[in-house]
Order: structure tokens, then sequence, then C-alpha cells
């Protein structure tokens, strides 16, 4: 995992006042908190063992030793933090047109970068490796997080990969209630607090169906339920003019699993082929000059 101190400013506002003591101390000290026991991170953050241990697990680090190292590599690779969001602009300041796409490219810019801090190695190889196994597939968002459910959904056909996407979100929950131990569904949901998509992931559980969600850093109901979460940066208040950021972040997170799998298949390149000649507008002309 890259960007140990981007996650804990990312999940500083979610945090409880016992972990949220250590992740201050943790980006106010980190030389010295790299130097020191999980006991005596514990005592001069004015927190407890248990806090850290919490901290840990909810940044999904597999314990204090691999925090500590994401934290060391940072220290001692001269990686400075980055000014945290969120960071969509205020509309008002902007001075014409010109102004506002130059604020627009530059906070996208910094939002996508700021992806690979909170983004989990670990938790994408599992996330491709459920793709790669399961016999059913569903894929479940609403509004703008339905746009990167869709993208999957076409993305997976090209490799030949078969999934459900029913655009009704009721039918969502109805194709949930139909998987079983050999499926996987992939829930977006930027909030990780939308109604349908918690009643989603619930019926997929009971049916014993693996839970992957796509929301923002810092623990929400949705991550809660899921057996696996791929976090994107919190990125835009969750009342704003239109999802920008977030829906971007969802998609890079799309092409990222995407790309993944295309080099874990050694037949994704006849795949990709044969489903682009059966839509290629040039394909139909190269046929109709051959008869």
């Amino acid at each position: 995992m890259e960007g140990c101190t981007t996650l804990l400013q990312q999940a500083l506002s979610y945090l409880s006042p016992s972990e949220a003591k250590v992740a201050t101390y943790l980006l106010e000290h980190p030389t010295l908190a790299v130097k020191q026991s999980i006991t005596t991170l514990a005592k001069e953050s004015g927190s407890s063992t248990a806090a850290v241990v919490r901290l840990c697990k909810r940044l999904q680090f597999e314990g204090y030793g691999s925090l500590k190292l994401a934290l060391a590599q940072e220290v001692y690779g001269n990686s400075a933090p980055r000014n945290e969001g969120p960071y969509i602009f205020d509309l008002s300041k902007a001075e014409g047109v010109g102004s506002i796409a130059t604020m627009m490219v530059d906070t996208v810019c910094e939002s996508i970068t700021s992806l690979k801090g909170v983004l989990s190695s670990g938790q994408l190889e599992i996330a491709v490796e459920l793709l790669l196994t399961r016999k059913k597939i569903l894929l479940a968002g609403i509004g703008a997080s339905a746009l990167a459910a869709m993208d999957l959904y076409q993305k997976l056909g090209r490799l030949g990969m078969y999934a459900s996407f029913p655009s009704e979100p009721d039918l969502q929950i109805v194709n949930a209630c139909a998987l079983d131990e050999q499926s996987v569904a992939v829930i977006f949901s930027y909030s990780g607090e939308t109604k349908t998509m918690r009643q989603v992931a619930q019926q997929a559980k009971r049916a014993g169906a693996t839970v992957v969600a796509v929301t923002r850093v810092g623990g929400n109901s949705l991550s809660k339920i899921a057996d696996v979460v791929l976090t994107v940066p919190d990125s835009e208040a969750l009342y704003r003019q239109g999802a920008t950021l977030s829906r971007l972040n969802q998609l890079v997170v799309v092409d990222i699993l995407y790309s993944s799998l295309i080099a874990s298949r050694p037949d994704a390149e006849l795949l990709l082929t044969t489903t682009w000649k059966a839509v290629s507008h040039a394909s139909g002309l190269a046929d109709q000059k051959k008869q």
C-alpha cells in the first residue's frame, strides 16, 4: 500500500476519538512513530493499543507492523504529505470558462493521484481473483455510481465474462437473492450509505456470495458489510452539485480491474479481438467487400 499519510488524512474525519488520536500523532510525528512499539505509540498519542489495532484494521493494514512499514517508506523516501480534499473547487471563485477548465483539470489530477494512497493493492488482487473464479457476477450501483458499474459490465463482456447489471435498483436486490457461494457482487456506492446498495450487499451475503464494495475511504455501512473494500478518496461532499471526482475515481478503479484481468488471462487478446470484430463497423465493411 502506498501513501500512508494520504490514507490517514482521508480517514481522519471518520475515525473514533481514540483512533483519531493515534492517526493525528502518526501524521504529526511520523519520524518518531516508525521507531516506536505499539505500546509506546498508544502512550504517546494518549490512546490505547486496542485503538491502534482498530485503526490498522480500518485502514486495511494487516497489523501495526504493516502500517509502520508503509509510513517508514514515506519518511525515508522523502515523500511529502499532500494537502488533502475535498478537492472540488468553489465555482463562485472561477473567472470564466478558461478558469474553470484549469481548476477542473488540476483538481482531477490531484484527486486521481491521491487514489494511489487509499487503494489497497492487496484488496485489488483479491477482487481480481474473485472476478476470475466466480461463476456468477452481479454488478450494482445507482446514480453516478451506476455509470461505473455499467462500465465494468461492458468491459467484462469484452473478455467473455458473463455478468448481470440490472438497471432497476429493485432488480439488483432481486438478483442478489439469486446468488450463491460461487458468486461475487461488486457494489459501487461513493457514500456507502445508499439504502438500496446496502440491501443488495445484505441479500448477497445471505445468499452466500462474496461482496466487493467500491466506496469512499474512512468506513461506512457498505464497507462494514463487504468482504473486500476498494476505497476511493473522500473527494466530494455527499451533498453536491453533481458527482465529479467520485465518479472519475470509481471509473479508474474499473480500469485497474479491467487491465488486471487482461494481464491475468492468456486468452485476453483473442477475446478482445473477437468482440471488437463482432461490433466493429470496419469489420462489417470488410465483409461487404468480400461479398
